[in-house]
């Protein structure tokens, strides 16, 4: 059964072929596809316009697919679904484009009728969890309740401030992947905090209360990085 999302898919793909067979095979079975050459200009029609779905470059000119995505997620959250095209099927590639955001990948050259699949996957599941993820968002036995702005652990609640409310929402967003510092600072302080251990003593204090006995550590630092939620990772690196 082939799902038609009600609003368009946005396409960012510097190689012109590609895009047009892209587009000419989506707008085939009925989908509206709106298309950016660069990644400056995806990224300003991605915040300007309501899209089910972003079709993702890795390699853009410019303003290339993984700092755009991390600027998406940092604007926008983890609601919009992201598919990544990488042109070489590396493990780092992978990992990179996860750590940044992206919700799967393709390897180019693929079937477009393998996109098209991973595309409706991705929609559905975004509009079978997009109710719940506007108001509750959850990780292992964390909840987090926007309409509230309360944190449970365990059913327990939780005492926390304003600033560890923020991190935990950002991290709790793009959980497992490692949320880099700078995404963290864009999303509290709109990439200006007021010193250069802010962001390490709020995470503390927030650490103290999370993850404090008995519960199994949750968050984690990745040294001139930034931060994780993962459950069954002793050690920070």
């Amino acid at each position: 059964m082939n799902l038609i999302p009600s609003s368009p898919v946005l396409l960012v793909e510097d190689d012109l072929d590609l895009a047009g067979n892209i587009q000419d095979y989506l707008e085939h079975y009925g989908w509206h596809v709106d298309y950016a050459p660069n990644g400056a200009l995806g990224l300003h029609q991605i915040l300007s316009r309501e899209y089910s779905a972003v079709i993702l470059d890795l390699r853009l000119p410019g303003l290339g697919g993984i700092e755009l995505c991390r600027r998406v997620r940092a604007e926008l959250g983890s609601t919009l679904p992201i598919l990544m095209l990488t042109a070489a099927d590396t493990l780092n590639d992978r990992l990179t484009g996860f750590e940044a955001g992206a919700d799967d990948y393709l390897v180019k050259p693929f079937a477009l009728p393998e996109l098209l699949a991973r595309l409706q996957a991705l929609i559905r599941r975004a509009q079978a969890f997009g109710g719940q993820a506007s108001t509750i968002l959850r990780f292992a036995d964390v909840e987090l309740d926007r309409d509230l702005r309360t944190v449970r652990r365990a059913g327990q609640l939780l005492t926390v401030t304003k600033m560890g409310y923020d991190l935990l929402e950002i991290l709790i967003q793009r959980a497992p992947a490692v949320v880099p510092r700078v995404d963290i600072e864009h999303h509290l302080w709109h990439g200006e905090p007021p010193g250069s251990d802010a962001l390490r003593t709020h995470l503390a204090a927030l650490r103290a209360v999370v993850d404090r006995s008995p519960w199994p550590p949750l968050l984690h630092t990745h040294r001139g990085i930034g931060y994780q939620l993962i459950l069954g990772k002793a050690d920070d690196v």
